[in-house]
This record gives C-alpha cells, sequence and structure tokens, in this order.
C-alpha cells in the first residue's frame, strides 16, 4: 500500500516539486558562488493548489408579508486547483521582466441566516439556517513581474519578484432564499431552498513571489547524452496576490477579497 502511494505521488502534481529536490541534493556540491544570469528568456508551466481559505459575508432585504426581512450568506471558500505559466526577460545583469497568466478554481458553500417576517404579526420575525452549497469561484490573473535574478551555478537559478497584477473573478452568489411553512400558527419555517447568481468583475491587485528554477536533468546519466536538456529544468514558485472586488446583489454591495498564497511547480525551459 506505501509503495502505491509513492507511486501516486510522484505521478501527480509535486512530481516537479519533488525532481527539483532531487536535483537540488545531487547538484548541491558545486553550488559554490553566486554568478550573473546567462540565459535571457526562460518559460515555464505550473500547476498546483492555493492552500490557504477565504471567507467573505453579504446581506440582503427583501419585502415578505408588507414587511421587511432579510438573509445573510457567509461564504466560506476552500483550497483549491491553480494553473499558472508565464515567461521572463532578463533585462540587464540580475534585472529581469516578467509576465504570468494563472487561473483558479474552487467548488465551496455558504451558511445562511434568515429572519421572514410573521404573516399576521408585525416585529415577530422567524428564523432560520441553512446551507448553499455547489458555489463557484474562479480567478484570472494577469501577473506583470519585476524580477531579481541570481544564478548560484549553472543549474540552479532563484529569483524574487513583485509588481501589480489584473484580476478578472467569477463568484456564484445567493440572490434570494426559500423557507417553508410548518404550519399554524405559523411560528416555525424550515430552510427549503435558494437562488444561486454568477457576477464577474475584474479589479487590480499587487503579487510577489520567490521562483527557484533548477537545471540538473542534462546531468542525468540516460539524459547527458541529449544537448537539448541543458535547456529544460524543474522550478517551484510560491506566490502570493491581493486584490479586492466589488460585487453587487440587486444594488447591495458584497466586498469580496481575490487571490491569496499559491504554492505551484512545473516545467522550466530557458534559451
Amino acid at each position: 500500500m506505501r509503495t502505491r502511494q509513492a507511486i501516486s505521488l510522484c505521478r501527480g502534481p509535486v512530481a516537479p516539486a519533488l525532481w527539483l529536490i532531487a536535483g537540488l541534493l545531487v547538484a548541491a556540491p558545486e553550488a559554490t558562488a553566486q554568478l550573473t544570469p546567462t540565459d535571457r528568456i526562460v518559460a515555464r508551466l505550473d500547476s498546483g493548489w492555493r492552500p490557504a481559505s477565504r471567507t467573505f459575508a453579504g446581506t440582503r432585504v427583501f419585502t415578505a408579508h408588507q414587511e421587511q426581512g432579510q438573509f445573510a450568506a457567509d461564504y466560506e471558500l476552500k483550497d483549491g486547483g491553480v494553473v499558472d505559466g508565464g515567461v521572463s526577460y532578463l533585462l540587464w545583469r540580475n534585472l529581469g521582466i516578467g509576465l504570468d497568466v494563472s487561473h483558479f478554481r474552487t467548488i465551496h458553500e455558504a451558511r445562511i441566516s434568515s429572519e421572514v417576517p410573521h404573516p399576521f404579526f408585525f416585529d415577530l420575525p422567524r428564523t432560520t439556517t441553512g446551507r448553499a452549497g455547489g458555489l463557484e469561484r474562479q480567478e484570472l490573473g494577469l501577473h506583470i513581474r519585476a524580477l531579481w535574478v541570481t544564478q548560484f551555478a549553472d543549474w540552479l537559478v532563484v529569483s524574487v519578484s513583485a509588481g501589480p497584477s489584473i484580476i478578472s473573478a467569477k463568484q456564484d452568489l445567493v440572490t434570494a432564499v426559500q423557507h417553508t411553512e410548518v404550519g399554524f400558527p405559523f411560528s416555525d419555517i424550515v430552510f427549503s431552498d435558494h437562488t444561486v447568481r454568477a457576477q464577474s468583475k475584474t479589479t487590480t491587485g499587487l503579487n510577489g513571489g520567490v521562483d527557484i528554477d533548477s537545471f540538473f536533468l542534462h546531468r542525468l546519466p540516460f539524459l547527458r547524452n541529449f544537448a537539448v536538456m541543458r535547456h529544460i529544468g524543474v522550478g517551484l514558485l510560491a506566490r502570493y496576490v491581493r486584490g479586492v472586488v466589488m460585487l453587487q446583489i440587486d444594488g447591495q454591495p458584497i466586498e469580496v477579497d481575490l487571490g491569496g498564497l499559491q504554492i505551484t511547480s512545473g516545467v522550466r525551459f530557458r534559451f
């Protein structure tokens, strides 16, 4: 069973990260000097995870039985998968610029708390709670990065970056709730259903991260005869993105935090 789990792990999204760690262990003795980068262009293609969760809330007022009621939705975003890729260009010495695109998606739920007016008596609302599941959040980010690149050896490159981001978000929001009357004297109700509508908006934010790239594959015995392997490596990127967007339900604003910490790994190509 442990052998099967290890094989599955090596074939999963963390495989490039494991290759990177292996490469650092194999070639570490030669990383003795800090060098100016020699490759102008580096392209990458990553996949990974956003481990942190986020919450936000929204309240909507409605009219029922000639009186105002309301419901509050507390959204609980979970972790989700990230696909990320981009290209960087070395401008001068250790200074470079990069352009990346990332996509994040997760399915989450919201806790609903409602106050519904009584059909006969004023100022006597009934309360109920429920959950709205299957809500979707997607974020498409365009990240402009200023990089400081350090090449510790021919096979090991580390870069630190920061810059602005353009984030396009799509979020499912609960726009209405439905309840079932228990019966006379109508003092109790039960949460029965909800209505969802997707909202989309684009905003600006900030990004910062650290990228570790290892080009050790050409040192492996079964790959050293292929010259192209000197230009192919694996890498690990830790990036934090921060943004805020204002969404609306029938004119009522909801402040939604975007971004978060994402950790991805994948393939690197240098030219």
